[in-house]
């Protein structure tokens, strides 16, 4: 089932644009609990998420954060959100096959000044039960990950941004299959965020690097220069 997210990203945000998201939005904070140890850290400070299946909905609230920071614009250090997640995707539970070869291996760049990427890929799974050569070998692919406590235990959460060709027509496609063939994933949910709106407090505040090359198992094409522009 689809569903729309706005996520406030940042490194800071006033007293009062708090109290709007949280007691007029009902926006709800989802802070991240840590990341692995030597990895790369792109989460932020605060994270507020807003979840909605129905897009009339969303667009009223995303509507009023805009007009929200259009009137207030140094309410918060950070960026905005606003995605369509057109489905969640189950990765069944099996046992680990290390005779699985890696499907691609991703390099990362910076965005230039005032970009943001278009489409994004999660890989939610549960930390301590996941057979660790799995978390290894994402993390060998390039997804970069954090901490986020679950009801049912501490999620490890794998991520990677870029444009939507990258994301949606080359990584998510191997990347399903791959997971469906090495097995090792415990409580696993997929799922692809395309952006439909987002606000920077600044041109170059931190945000998350996006693929800039994509190397293919057994030929290493470099698909980078095929990409479109990202939003």
């Amino acid at each position: 089932m689809h569903e729309f997210h706005i996520h406030i990203d940042a490194q800071w945000v006033s007293e009062s644009f708090k109290t709007f998201l949280l007691r007029e939005q009902r926006f709800l904070p989802k802070n991240f609990s840590g990341f692995p140890v030597n990895s790369p850290r792109h989460a932020p400070d605060l994270h507020l998420t807003y979840k909605v299946a129905e897009a009339n909905t969303f667009h009223a609230v995303l509507d009023a954060i805009k007009s929200y920071l259009a009137a207030y614009p140094d309410s918060m250090v950070g960026y905005v959100e606003a995605e369509y997640i057109p489905e969640e995707i189950i990765i069944s539970t099996q046992i680990f096959d290390p005779n699985v070869p890696l499907p691609f291996t991703l390099e990362l760049r910076d965005l230039p000044s005032g970009q943001f990427r278009a489409d994004e890929i999660h890989i939610t799974l549960d930390r301590d039960k996941s057979d660790p050569r799995l978390l290894l070998s994402l993390r060998q692919m390039g997804f970069f990950s954090v901490y986020m406590a679950k009801e049912w235990g501490m999620a490890e959460i794998f991520t990677t941004q870029g444009s939507f060709h990258d994301v949606n027509q080359v990584v998510m496609p191997a990347l399903l299959e791959y997971l469906n063939k090495v097995g090792g994933a415990v409580n696993c949910v997929v799922k692809e965020e395309r952006m439909i709106h987002y606000w920077l407090s600044h041109p170059d505040v931190k945000r998350p690097p996006v693929i800039g090359k994509i190397h293919l198992s057994g030929n290493a094409v470099d698909l980078s220069n095929l990409s479109p522009s990202l939003v």
